[in-house]
């Protein structure tokens, strides 16, 4: 008779590895499933316009005029340590997967585009913002590749932003600032 005990025994045994098994893949499973989604998430280009152009317009409103370059807002309004290298010129900065390039038109007019970098590049759109204290006009696109990057004009006319495939977007205007 102890035969079938014995025999029983090892066949509890058996499910119950079988059992830690199947955990086990299924938590290994879902650990790669997270660190994908994971890395998706800090790779996935996050634009930062909303923020740039306040912090313009508050620059504007400080001093009178817009920034010559990236540098001039640092020091006044951003205060980053140690401060980023915006190339150069100051005019091109870097931020969360996304390519900035400034361009100061005039005292009261600036223009940027933003443009998606990375792997995940093309899930985000390419803009390009001409900014006022009164209004913003600007431009949403498909992503570019580093080829089309390299021949945009500083400031495009409308036939060059509607031949990369921007189109314009409601124009804002802005409440005077005191």
């Amino acid at each position: 008779m102890p035969k079938p005990e014995l025999k029983l025994n090892k066949l509890k045994a058996t499910y119950l590895i079988l059992a830690i098994c199947a955990i086990l893949a299924v938590g290994s499973y879902g650990w790669h499933v997270y660190t994908l989604f994971r890395d998706w998430q800090i790779n996935m280009p996050q634009p930062q316009i909303e923020k740039l152009t306040k912090d313009l317009r508050i620059y504007h409103a400080k001093t009178g005029h817009f920034p010559s370059t990236f540098v001039e807002i640092n020091n006044l309004i951003w205060h980053t340590k140690p401060a980023p290298d915006y190339g150069s010129e100051g005019k091109q900065a870097r931020t969360k997967n996304y390519y900035y390039f400034y361009t100061k038109v005039n005292d009261h007019t600036c223009a940027i585009w933003a443009l998606p970098t990375g792997r995940q590049r093309h899930y985000a759109s390419s803009f390009f913002l001409v900014l006022s204290p009164e209004w913003l006009r600007s431009w949403k696109g498909k992503a570019m590749d580093d080829e089309a990057i390299g021949g945009l004009p500083a400031i495009p006319s409308p036939d060059k932003l509607a031949e990369t495939g921007m189109g314009e977007m409601p124009v804002q205007a802005f409440a005077k600032q005191k």
